[in-house]
């Protein structure tokens, strides 16, 4: 790339010069964007808590990092402006955990995707933040008693 790159980095950032923002993306889907927002849009919307309780703030900042896999309580909680602790007792109040809360999020969102054929399953894998194909299998065989194949070709995805 022509320049230094640091690994392991608190933000993942390129910087262009500005008038490339106004160049179109050769080989941007815009559908399967607007398909992924929707359904992110709606797992989110399916909640059954209130909008201003601390589960909801929590949900939206693992919807934004989950395809980076850094949906983590640290840093959620340091996005969110308190300790991990006082996350935890936080979410404990609410009656919930964050592992709970995240593994809930994954899938529904794993089950959303899993309907739109034409997303690849290790698309879908990296998609809730999962570095290996196998660690979203296992989960979603957790979940479901399926494999995501399997699910994806039964007849109860529809």
């Amino acid at each position: 790339m022509g320049c230094e790159i640091d690994f392991a980095a608190d933000g993942d950032e390129i910087l262009f010069p500005a008038p490339i923002g106004a160049l179109p993306v050769v080989g941007a889907d815009v559908h399967l964007n607007n398909l992924l927002l929707q359904y992110a849009d709606e797992a989110l919307n399916n909640r059954v808590s209130r909008r201003a309780s601390i589960r909801s703030r929590v949900e939206d900042q693992i919807a934004q990092l989950l395809p980076h896999g850094k949906a983590n309580a640290s840093e959620i909680a340091r996005r969110l402006g308190m300790s991990r602790r006082t996350l935890a007792r936080a979410l404990s109040a609410e009656g919930a955990g964050f592992s709970s809360v995240l593994e809930t999020l994954r899938q529904a969102l794993a089950k959303r995707y899993l309907r739109e054929r034409d997303l690849p399953i290790s698309e879908i894998a990296w998609l809730l933040g999962y570095s290996e194909i196998s660690s979203f299998t296992h989960a979603f065989v957790r979940w479901a008693g399926l494999t995501p194949k399997v699910f994806r070709n039964s007849k109860d995805v529809r």
